[in-house]
């Protein structure tokens, strides 16, 4: 990375690029055609979804351009996915640029952000993208949960439930024995049902 901070859009593509690969996704040889250079632009699937990430030099080149890249996926997503097939409904494209934005073109990249039509659209600009780290973080929404810290999560939130409900004249027991078979995947009533019958 250089001294000022900024990231190149050679760097965003990278680092777009391994992010999805390392998400799961397998990059598809191929580009967008027209004016989109592989130079500026990646393709990826994964069983569920297609991808194009397209890297502008700045915001007024996002701007002016996102649609004919939007125009150049769809086609694409036309020709090669039939319609029966799942991922012809889950497209995404990434639009990222290390340019900052002003505070007009912020209200823009939330109009693109919210337009749905075609195919769904994350947006990242300079201002978001100061390091590698933050692509990831951009890159979020077409990642695969980390299951592993979820359920941790899930587990030390759970297991603070009995506390917090005694707190409201709930008994301890009670609580922990749905909360267990909430974990263990047993059907709710019947553990409680049993608790009920041991007391």
């Amino acid at each position: 990375m250089s001294d000022d901070r900024h990231l190149t859009a050679t760097q965003i593509l990278a680092s777009a690029s391994e992010t999805l690969t390392d998400g799961g996704y397998t990059r598809i040889e191929g580009e967008l055609g027209g004016k989109f250079s592989a130079g500026s632009t990646r393709l990826f699937e994964d069983p569920y979804a297609l991808v194009a990430v397209v890297v502008f030099e700045t915001w007024r080149e996002l701007e002016a351009s996102w649609p004919e890249a939007q125009g150049a996926f769809v086609d694409l997503i036309s020709n090669f996915v039939t319609a029966s097939d799942a991922k012809a409904w889950d497209g995404y494209i990434v639009l990222l640029t290390p340019a900052l934005m002003s505070p007009e073109t912020k209200s823009q990249a939330t109009d693109i952000r919210y337009d749905t039509s075609r195919v769904r659209k994350l947006v990242g600009s300079g201002d978001e993208l100061k390091s590698l780290s933050d692509i990831d973080r951009v890159l979020l929404p077409l990642l695969p949960l980390d299951s592993e810290s979820d359920v941790q999560e899930r587990e030390s939130v759970l297991n603070q439930l009995p506390n917090l409900l005694s707190g409201q004249g709930v008994p301890q027991g009670a609580v922990r024995a749905i909360v267990d078979a909430f974990v263990q995947q047993r059907a709710l009533m019947e553990r409680l049902s049993e608790y009920v019958s041991q007391q």
